[in-house]
């Protein structure tokens, strides 16, 4: 699964060439995020009505377009690449296009040891931002007003990741973006994009992150050594 990510460097000049953004967008200067959780503002990328990718913002956690947002309560932060066109909450948003990029250069994952759980930091050698998989929707309150949130594809992990955990989210291949936020792309051509990255580092870090108040550059620190 991925329950908590990263996106440490929110440059707009960065962000403007890493995802071919066009030259007269504005990117607004965003916080660094060491903590990212259920429910925070994410940046996305969708397609506009021209057709050309547009950074917003999405909450994280897919509220169907078809729910009333007052009384859903489910937080579905993940949806398994395995299921995205079987299941009901995700199957209109796959095929539907309503696809998108979620912006990020890392994410934490526990892995269960006689000591407790030991949180690492997965991300790129080089550190830069990739795009998960991600699949939004656009649910409309009583009052009319209208709440776009969204959710990260995971798929199963690779062999790095499998000693941690049995899922992983999907980074999508740079090649692989255009295709995915495509509304023309068909659906064996989407699942093949679902297959778990490989080039990752994986980097212990301290308990901090285990509290999703905590946010800050320490986060990535090593653990402590007591002994």
């Amino acid at each position: 699964m991925c329950g908590r990510f990263t996106l440490t460097d929110p440059d707009p000049r960065i962000l403007k060439t890493r995802f071919d953004l066009r030259e007269t967008a504005e990117v607004e200067k965003e916080k660094p995020r060491f903590n990212v959780a259920p429910t925070d503002t994410v940046l996305a990328i969708r397609l506009d009505k021209e057709g050309e990718r547009d950074l917003g913002r999405l909450r994280w956690g897919l509220i169907p377009h078809y729910a009333d947002p007052e009384k859903w309560d489910r937080l579905l932060i993940n949806a398994r690449a395995e299921t995205l066109a079987s299941a009901p909450a995700f199957r209109d948003a796959f095929e539907g296009g309503f696809r998108c990029l979620v912006v990020a250069d890392g994410f934490y994952e526990w892995q269960q040891t006689e000591h407790g759980k030991q949180p690492y930091w997965l991300h790129r050698p080089d550190r830069e931002p990739f795009a998960f998989a991600g699949l939004w929707a656009r649910a409309v309150r009583e009052d009319g007003s209208k709440l776009y949130s969204c959710t990260i594809v995971t798929t199963r992990p690779s062999e790095q990741v499998a000693p941690i955990h049995d899922r992983m989210p999907v980074i999508l291949e740079r090649d692989h973006e255009a295709a995915w936020l495509d509304r023309e792309t068909v659906s064996d051509e989407l699942m093949a994009m679902l297959e778990p990255a490989d080039e990752l580092e994986l980097t212990e870090v301290g308990d901090a992150v285990n509290n999703v108040r905590e946010d800050g550059p320490h986060l990535l620190d090593p653990p402590l050594q007591l002994f």
